[in-house]
């Protein structure tokens, strides 16, 4: 294994079609008969698309583009197109030196990939996919998981503007200073898995000062169904996200919590891991950390599962946080806006955001009426929502974009009645 860190993904800059840049993924398994590549790229050409939109008769189909056949304007999206990361699968080469590779173009941005040794990736029951030796993720140091291990690595690629227009520099390690990533255990009676306490992921951002006069903003960034406080800042990029949105000046440095909503025993709209939320995270990060303790200043987001939990602290505890952002959800189904509710919502910041070929659109009947609805709703009864749909799936290429476009537009912003947004 100490072998099998010396190796990872090696980047080229070609100048070649179709990207400018290609990959050669790497993986040590001397003894190996079969080592495949899943990768976070089938791609979408929006204008291609009979129809753009997700609806409530239709799903978007996409065709599955791989990386050679990209084109400027294609993201990144599943195929078959659906909730579930149905990328695409390739047996590697095994080389004499016992590493197996595999070399691909790609676009500018950030990918997630995985290996599964001696297996077979369409069948998880046989082999568990295994994230990268060579390049593991922020909490793994000389071998040894800090904290919650993950199965998935993920891989920078910058943009050449020659072939791909699309700057995606904000997306890459920033240049200048770096916040910290810090993994978290705090009590929390009444848990199950683990059994009486959890985990938080807490960034603290660039040149982070303990005594500062003015207290940090605080904002709350919930993962999505199937993972846990590690989603955001391993497939999520975003403490490179946050470093350079921060060192750019675009916003104002903050602490970013993640917690991890999953473990708790079932509750009507989530409500144990609100109480634990709002009676225990909060309270700790306060305690721990130089931030504010005004709701005016702290600010909820979630993408998906996440976002149904913002929507229940939307309706439910309004009175916690100024800003609330939902990613690819909606409103429960059922939900009757009470006066009170709307009158809360009123006085605080409210987005919703999506993909437009995500299937979440048209909502799930037994979970969520899907954010278009809830804007329609949102709206009817008084309350101004800012918003932004884009091209993409129920997809990380999404979120990311999604969680730039809500702290630049939305988070720690005074309240607007500007139009919606309907590009980022």
């Amino acid at each position: 294994m100490t072998k099998a860190r010396g190796y990872g993904p090696q980047i080229r800059h070609t100048r070649k079609r179709p990207t400018g840049y290609e990959v050669t993924f790497r993986y040590y398994a001397p003894h190996a008969t079969r080592v495949q590549l899943k990768g976070e790229w089938y791609f979408e050409r929006p204008t291609a698309l009979s129809e753009r939109l997700t609806g409530p008769d239709h799903l978007v189909e996409t065709p599955g583009l791989l990386p050679a056949q990209w084109r400027p304007g294609d993201v990144p999206i599943a195929h078959p197109n659906s909730t579930s990361p149905y990328w695409p699968v390739v047996d590697m080469t095994k080389g004499r030196d016992g590493v197996w590779t595999h070399t691909t173009p790609l676009p500018g941005g950030v990918y997630t990939y995985g290996f599964f040794v001696d297996g077979d990736a369409d069948d998880t029951t046989i082999t568990d996919q295994l994230p990268d030796p060579g390049n593991p993720a922020w909490n793994v140091v000389n071998g040894v998981v800090h904290g919650t291990a993950v199965d998935r690595s993920q891989i920078y690629v910058p943009s050449d503007p020659d072939f791909d227009p699309d700057d995606v520099t904000w997306q890459g390690p920033s240049e200048g200073a770096r916040g910290k990533l810090l993994h978290v255990t705090y009590d929390s009676p009444g848990h199950v898995t683990p059994a009486d306490k959890n985990y938080l992921v807490v960034y603290t951002p660039p040149n982070y000062n303990a005594k500062r006069a003015k207290p940090y903003p605080t904002f709350y960034l919930s993962h999505g169904g199937g993972e846990n406080e590690m989603g955001w800042n391993t497939q999520g990029n975003m403490a490179n996200i946050l470093d350079n949105l921060i060192n750019n000046g675009a916003v104002q440095p903050m602490v970013v919590v993640m917690p991890n909503a999953t473990g708790y025993a079932s509750s009507s709209q989530d409500q144990l891991h609100r109480t634990d939320l709002i009676e225990r995270v909060i309270p700790w990060v306060e305690a721990h950390y130089n931030v504010s303790t005004e709701a005016s200043d702290r600010a909820y987001s979630g993408l998906s599962a996440g976002g149904m939990r913002t929507s229940y602290l939307l309706l439910n505890n309004t009175e916690q946080f100024g800003y609330y952002g939902m990613m690819s959800a909606g409103l429960p189904p059922g939900t009757t806006l009470t006066d009170a509710q709307i009158a809360a919502m009123k006085k605080v910041s409210v987005y919703v955001a999506s993909g437009w070929q995500d299937p979440i659109n048209p909502g799930f009947s037994t979970i969520h009426r899907g954010p278009f609805r809830m804007v329609r709703d949102l709206t009817d009864a008084g309350v101004h929502v800012q918003t932004v749909f884009i091209d993409g799936g129920h997809e990380w290429y999404v979120w990311r974009l999604l969680l730039r476009d809500f702290l630049t537009r939305v988070a720690f912003l005074p309240a607007t009645t500007a139009p919606a947004s309907w590009g980022v």
